[in-house]
């Protein structure tokens, strides 16, 4: 995610654009309702007081400012015509109210400005001589400064609430009602809701984007958990209630006839139901456990062609036909591994028994073995699977056309070899073979991961 996709720097940006929007929008809105400050004319009374002290021509030209004229009265800045230095202005007062004084020596009329905590008075001309004079600001005056300055307070305070109340607003629109669908949609989730009505929340490319897209994925994950559940324990049901219908029926007919022949084929049905429920029981147990991450390795050197020349043996004790089936390729390359023997064992076993089930024709074992890993290969010559079915043979209780399959299982195997091979850090795949029949190849690790 790029940096100005992060909702931390959009929010701190947010915030800052907001302050000085607020800030601005204060400063100017006092401006504008604050009463500006006007020049006024200069009362005729003071006036007259002032006429007899600068109705003189050459003490008005002798006026240089800084000089007190009479009373609280002093000289401020003094214009001369051209030709002579013309400009003069109190040091004191220049340094902050330059302009003004110049603009005021230009002024038409005698006016009076105040000036911090002074009042200008000017110009007053003789002979195109100008003068500007100071005096101190009334307590009149100083009150109705407060007044203006409340006024401008007050201003700035309204417009700092205005503001304050579109930045609520906002984060509001932006950030408040995003959450607010996301907590809906939580709620949804929990109701069991696959589809969440999310608007255009996960097209966004901040963190709330991301936080709607992992929803989604969620509910999604969640729904198809809820139906693999309810498929399981369906199948499951299915798969158990056979085998105990049969045990019923047997263990009836085997109290209501008499005759020791007919008792004994019950009970031979009825122990072959028996070792058939706990076939199913054991296998759906050892899924669970694969799933659930609850099988522990035990890792130690294990001779491949040893653990499958066992397994071979083992078949043949039970059933001397069907284990005569298996052939072992000894010219493979077989290695000696790092694994987990009891493990390994049952991803080829239940390979080797799905492929007797679903044909009566030769099952051949092979491996060949590389740098890293090494690939056993379990091929048998029957009719093969169709293509559309090949990626559901690892599906639990999946079993191909078993109407056609006398000897099919429960459908467990292939994915109890699927589950077992990952746990030991391998893979399995399927796929018909160019000459007929399935082949189920085991991909594994030479060393445990």
């Amino acid at each position: 995610m790029r940096w100005y996709h992060s909702l931390s720097l959009r929010l701190l940006l947010l915030f800052w654009v907001l302050l000085f929007t607020v800030a601005s929008s204060g400063y100017v809105l006092a401006l504008w309702f604050s009463k500006p400050i006007e020049p006024e004319p200069v009362p005729a009374a003071v006036q007259a007081s002032l006429a007899p002290l600068l109705s003189d021509v050459e003490t008005f030209r002798s006026l240089t400012p800084g000089r007190l004229l009479a009373g609280d009265y002093r000289v401020a800045a003094s214009l001369a015509p051209s030709g002579q230095e013309r400009l003069q202005l109190d040091r004191g007062l220049a340094m902050n109210h330059r302009t003004i004084l110049m603009r005021q020596l230009e002024a038409e009329r005698p006016e009076q400005f105040p000036l911090g905590n002074r009042m200008l008075l000017g110009p007053f001309e003789q002979q195109d001589y100008r003068i500007l004079l100071t005096r101190p600001i009334t307590p009149g005056e100083r009150e109705e400064q407060v007044l203006t300055e409340k006024q401008t307070q007050r201003v700035q305070t309204l417009a700092l609430m205005v503001g304050s109340l579109g930045i609520a607003i906002l984060l509001g629109a932006w950030l408040v009602m995003p959450l607010r669908r996301l907590t809906l949609a939580m709620r949804e989730i929990a109701k069991g809701s696959e589809k969440l009505d999310l608007k255009r929340l996960p097209k966004r490319n901040d963190e709330l984007g991301e936080l709607a897209r992992a929803l989604e994925t969620t509910a999604h994950d969640l729904a198809v958990s809820r139906d693999a559940q309810r498929r399981l324990l369906s199948d499951v049901s299915h798969e158990l209630r056979s085998p105990l219908a049969r045990m019923q029926v047997a263990l009836m007919l085997s109290h209501d006839n008499d005759n020791h022949e007919e008792q004994e084929n019950h009970m031979a049905q009825l122990g072959r139901d028996l070792e058939r429920l706990s076939t199913i029981i054991e296998r759906i147990l050892s899924l669970s456990r694969l799933e659930n991450g609850l099988v522990k390795l035990q890792r130690e050197k294990v001779d491949t062609r040893a653990l499958v020349e066992v397994l071979s043996k083992d078949l043949r004790y039970v059933d001397a036909t069907e284990g005569s089936r298996l052939h072992i390729d000894t010219d493979s390359d077989w290695p000696v591994t790092e694994s987990d023997p009891e493990l390994l064992r049952l991803v080829i076993e239940n390979l080797v028994r799905n492929a007797l089930q679903y044909t009566d024709d030769r099952i051949e074992i092979s491996c060949q073995t590389s740098a890293n890993d090494y690939t056993m290969v379990i091929r048998d010559h029957g009719s093969g699977v169709p293509e559309d079915q090949l990626s559901q043979l690892f599906t639990p209780f999946y079993r191909a056309d078993p109407s056609r399959n006398h000897k099919a299982g429960v459908g467990l195997g292939m994915a109890l070899s699927l589950r077992a091979a990952a746990v030991l850090g391998g893979t399995v795949t399927a796929r018909n073979h160019p000459d007929g029949g399935l082949e189920v190849s085991v991909n594994l690790p030479l060393t445990g991961a």
